[in-house]
């Protein structure tokens, strides 16, 4: 008869050895989680690193008015390259520009934000006019051209009775649902009322002039 070898009997709680070598499955997870750890770090202070200082509103600026050298402090902010800023060098060259918009104390200085003349000047007005796209030049308009408001009214129609008023393009909007577009004309303020009343009534077109110098 063969003896067996018994095993001794394992004691109540004992735990079964750890095997001597660790799961690659494991190796390579541990791995992955370092490396991962490593490059967030890496952009943390990539983006820390490349602070750079911009001008920012120390104080509430409304629309038109000129930006004084108090409305403005320096801070040092990482930004993004799509973010539109001022350079905290370039401070002198905005201080004495006009707000084109409202201005909020802590929001960040952009240069769309400033202008060296406000629109409308004195002596000027800004008169909204809704067009279908047939009394729009085909090739379009844009801001800065010169363009004459041709203005008739239903009534003096049938005399022939036509009133051109020189103006120059502010803003062009988008069409609406309708399909008009409502494009912002300056004009002298003494013309103002007189076009409004005509745009009003939808007899308005548009001529473009030569856009050469």
């Amino acid at each position: 008869m063969l003896l067996q070898r018994l095993s001794p009997p394992r004691e109540a709680g004992q735990l079964r050895p750890l095997p001597g070598r660790r799961s690659p499955m494991m190796l390579v997870v541990g791995v992955a989680l370092t490396a991962l750890g490593a490059l967030v770090a890496w952009q943390v202070y990539g983006v820390a690193s490349q602070r750079v200082p911009v001008l920012v509103m120390a104080r509430d600026v409304p629309v038109g008015q000129q930006l004084q050298a108090q409305d403005l402090r320096t801070v040092a902010l990482g930004l993004d390259a799509a973010v539109q800023s001022v350079d905290a060098a370039g401070k002198s060259a905005v201080i004495g520009k006009r707000a084109v918009v409202d201005l909020r104390a802590g929001s960040l200085l952009a240069p769309a934000h400033v202008t060296e003349t406000l629109v409308p000047a004195p002596g000027e007005v800004v008169v909204p006019v809704a067009l279908k796209p047939s009394r729009l030049p085909a090739r379009g308009i844009q801001p800065g051209d010169r363009v004459v408001a041709t203005a008739v009214s239903s009534g003096e129609a049938s005399r022939g009775v036509a009133q051109d008023q020189p103006a120059r393009v502010d803003r062009v909007g988008q069409p609406d649902a309708d399909g008009l577009v409502v494009v912002d004309l300056v004009v002298p303020a003494a013309a103002g009322t007189a076009l409004a009343r005509r745009a009003a009534e939808g007899m308005v077109a548009i001529v473009l002039q030569s856009r050469a110098g």
